[in-house]
């Protein structure tokens, strides 16, 4: 089959309903583990921030790396498939621990919370980063990895939804009113759901042949690979400091709406409309980006979150209707990045492989997630951080300076983030003609190598 083929639809939507698998994991461990940490087991919240920053000494070993074997892993299901296929069940157990060691251990919550959290981490990135990679072995052609970004987008925002919508109540309901309890059967039920997820997108997906197979290289050859990919190191960037605003916002979203807002609001409700709106901009993008390069639909739909942000900030918005707008405004410009991000990150590959003559998809998935791990935990980190600088203190009324000091973490930090953000991937080099370029100068070069 050709490379530049179109996909079909069965395809496409395999690949990308093992993002609604895993968004039930990363939504859950995002919006709720801090939650759970804090409001649950009565972690301090500095220690809870601790627990997702620790991690990211062990990813910044673990994600390269893993990239790197699942590039060079040959099978008869090819190079990332096999990964999703054997590692579904280990990150299945690997998550349902992370609620169950505290329960286990109840004089060691912490140190079993920080020994579960890495396991599931590592599985995380065992599955995560080859199901990632395999968008750049299933097609080379940039617009067909636009429509697989969408697919993903619109599956991982939708697993996304039915987390956000779920969890707390199902938690409630299954616990009998014991949160601990309820926390654990839903991870089982969590696990069990995307574990099925994982096999059906392993059934429906094919590496294609005629890629370009990695060599086996130096770590210092990798060093220069990436020193010569100026697009990789400009979306990375752009990637960890927007994901840290983002991040701060979407898990102090939880404390403000609980502890700040001043509305009859609850937090499933505000979590809903984010994530929902989400959903919708997925599809709106997906069409305009159809017109617009990918780095200026990125920027338009940034401006319309930074904007909402500025208005939950500058503006005292006294009913819950009005609030809800609010952020169902940002979701839809937060939806921009995730459809332009993950179709942008596939073509610095051949960027990178026409720069430097080196192929290496599996480290360059392997570095974003690490990327996007590492935007997760500095964003937990500093948000626990500063939630005990302005003593929050869990459950409790918060005095008039922790509430505005919630304001300020939960909305003027992901502003600054925003900005910068958007500063960096204005310099973005590649455009769909520039890679279409770089393809077929690609395909010359190995062809004439080919017949020397």
């Amino acid at each position: 089959m050709s490379t530049h083929a179109r996909l079909s639809m069965p395809r496409r939507v395999g690949f990308g309903f093992g993002d609604f698998g895993f968004n039930i994991y990363y939504t859950g461990l995002n919006l709720f583990l801090l939650y759970y940490y804090t409001d649950v087991l009565g972690i301090r919240p500095a220690l809870g921030g601790l627990i997702f920053a620790i991690p990211l000494v062990w990813d910044a070993v673990t994600d390269p790396v893993m990239g790197v074997i699942a590039s060079r892993t040959q099978t008869r299901f090819g190079s990332y498939r096999p990964y999703i296929l054997f590692g579904a069940v280990p990150l299945a157990v690997s998550f349902v621990a992370m609620f169950a060691a505290p329960l286990i251990f109840p004089g060691a919550v912490l140190a079993s919370a920080i020994i579960t959290h890495l396991l599931f981490r590592t599985c995380y990135t065992i599955v995560s980063i080859p199901y990632s990679a395999l968008s750049a072995k299933m097609t080379q052609d940039s617009g067909e990895r636009g429509a697989l970004a969408g697919v993903r987008m619109i599956f991982a925002t939708l697993g996304g939804l039915f987390t956000v919508f779920m969890t707390l109540p199902l938690a409630a309901h299954l616990g009998g009113g014991d949160m601990k309890l309820g926390f654990l059967f839903v991870s089982i039920v969590y696990s069990i759901l995307a574990t099925g997820i994982f096999y059906t997108t392993f059934a429906t997906t094919v590496e294609q042949g005629g890629l370009g197979q990695p060599k086996h290289v130096s770590w210092s050859e990798l060093v220069h690979l990436l020193s010569r990919n100026r697009a990789l190191l400009i979306l990375i960037s752009a990637v960890v400091i927007g994901a840290v605003g983002g991040n701060i916002f979407s898990k102090a979203l939880v404390y403000y709406v609980k502890y700040a807002s001043g509305l009859n609001l609850s937090v499933t409700t505000a979590l809903v409309i984010l994530t929902a709106s989400v959903s919708v901009g997925v599809p709106i993008w997906m069409v305009v980006s159809r017109y617009l390069p990918k780095k200026t639909v990125w920027m338009a739909g940034a401006g319309i979150a930074i904007s909402s942000q500025c208005i939950l900030f500058l503006l005292s918005i006294p009913s819950v209707y009005g609030f809800l707008t609010v952020i169902a405004m940002l979701g839809i410009g937060n939806a921009a990045f995730y459809v332009t991000f993950w179709s942008m990150l596939p073509d610095t590959v051949e960027y990178g492989e026409f720069r430097s003559g080196l192929r290496d998809e599996g480290l360059v998935f392997g570095l974003n997630q690490l990327a996007l791990k590492a935007a997760t935990g500095i964003g937990i980190g500093i948000l626990g951080f500063l939630l005990e600088l302005i003593g929050f203190t869990a459950n409790q009324d918060q005095s008039q300076t922790t509430i505005d000091g919630i304001r300020t973490i939960s909305i003027l930090i992901p502003i600054l983030c925003g900005i910068l953000s958007v500063t960096l991937i204005s310099l973005y080099p590649i455009s769909k003609p520039l890679h279409a370029r770089l393809v077929t100068a690609i395909d010359w070069r190995n062809s004439r190598r080919d017949q020397t």
